[in-house]
C-alpha cells in the first residue's frame, strides 16, 4: 500500500470511528433513561448525523410517552394546528425560553460545580386550565411536539397514571420504579396531564409526597412542566395542600381555555 493511499484512508476511518462513538454515546443515554436502543424504531434508515439521530430518539420518546398514557392520537397536534384561543404564541414563547435556559445550564455543567450558575426560566410552569373539552390536552401535546422540534426531551403522562405506575410491580413496558422516576423527573419538558383528576377529596399523604417529589425535583433543576387541569388554584390546594399548590403556582403562567366541549357529547 502506498503512502498516498494510506494518508487518504485515514480521514475516512476517523470519521467512522467518531460516528461509531457518537452512536454508542447516544445508546448509553437511552439506556440511562430507561429506553432500549434496539426498540426505538431507529433502524438502518436512521439519520446519519448525530444531531438528527438524537432528535429522532427524542421524537420516539415523546410518541412513546403518549402511547403509554393512552393518548396515541394526540401525536398529530402541532402549534400550527392550534386555534387562537389555544394561545399558540404563548406556548411557543414558553418553550423557546426553556430552550434558552437548557442551553445555558448545559454549558454551566462543563464548569466545576462550585462555579456553576444554574438558571431557571422566568416561567417554569405553564398551567392550562378550563372546563372539560376545551382542548387543554391538545394544546399541551402541541407544546411537547414543538419542544422536541427545538431539541428538548419531552414526555407526557397523566397524573393518575404516573402515581399508579409507582405502585409495586405496576410500571409499564418492563420498566422499574426507579426508571419511571428518572424518566419523568429528568426530561427537559414534562406534560403532567389532568392534575388531580378524580381526586375530589384530600389526597393521601403518599400521593402528596410522590407529586411533591416530582415537581420539586424538576423545579430545582430548572426543568419546565406543563399542567392541564379542570380545577382552579383553590381546588388544587384542597387536594394537594397549600404548600404544594403554591409550588405549582410559583413561576407559573396560567392560561384559561374556554369554549364548548369539543367532544360534542350526546346528552341524555
Amino acid at each position: 500500500m502506498s503512502l498516498t493511499m494510506t494518508a487518504a484512508a485515514i480521514p475516512e476511518s476517523r470519521k467512522v470511528v467518531r460516528a461509531g462513538a457518537a452512536i454508542t454515546a447516544v445508546a448509553d443515554i437511552l439506556k440511562r433513561r430507561g429506553m432500549e436502543p434496539g426498540k426505538t424504531a431507529l433502524t438502518e434508515d436512521r439519520p446519519d448525523g448525530t444531531d438528527e439521530y438524537q432528535q429522532e430518539v427524542y421524537r420516539q420518546a415523546w410518541v412513546n410517552s403518549l402511547r403509554l398514557s393512552g393518548h396515541d392520537d394526540y401525536a398529530r397536534f402541532t402549534l400550527a394546528k392550534l386555534r387562537e384561543d389555544q394561545f399558540p404564541d404563548h406556548v411557543r414563547a414558553y418553550v423557546d425560553k426553556l430552550v434558552e435556559a437548557r442551553a445555558h445550564n448545559r454549558d454551566q455543567e462543563k464548569l466545576p460545580e462550585d462555579q456553576r450558575e444554574i438558571v431557571r426560566p422566568t416561567i417554569q410552569h405553564l398551567i392550562l386550565h378550563g372546563s372539560t373539552g376545551t382542548r387543554k390536552t391538545a394544546t399541551a401535546a402541541a407544546a411537547g411536539a414543538y419542544a422536541v422540534e427545538r431539541g428538548l426531551m419531552a414526555r407526557f403522562v397523566s397524573h393518575s397514571k404516573y402515581l399508579g405506575w409507582l405502585r409495586p410491580d405496576s410500571a409499564p413496558a418492563g420498566l422499574t420504579r426507579t426508571q419511571i422516576l428518572e424518566r419523568y423527573e429528568r426530561c427537559d419538558l414534562l406534560v403532567l396531564d389532568d392534575l388531580c383528576e378524580e381526586m375530589d377529596e384530600y389526597a393521601t399523604n403518599h400521593v402528596r409526597t410522590l407529586t411533591n417529589n416530582l415537581i420539586t425535583a424538576r423545579a430545582n433543576k430548572g426543568r419546565g412542566t406543563i399542567f392541564t387541569t379542570n380545577l382552579n388554584f383553590d381546588q388544587v390546594e384542597v387536594v394537594l395542600g397549600e404548600r404544594l399548590a403554591s409550588r405549582i403556582g410559583g413561576r407559573a403562567l396560567p392560561l384559561k381555555l374556554v369554549g364548548d366541549d369539543a367532544r360534542k357529547p350526546q346528552r341524555w
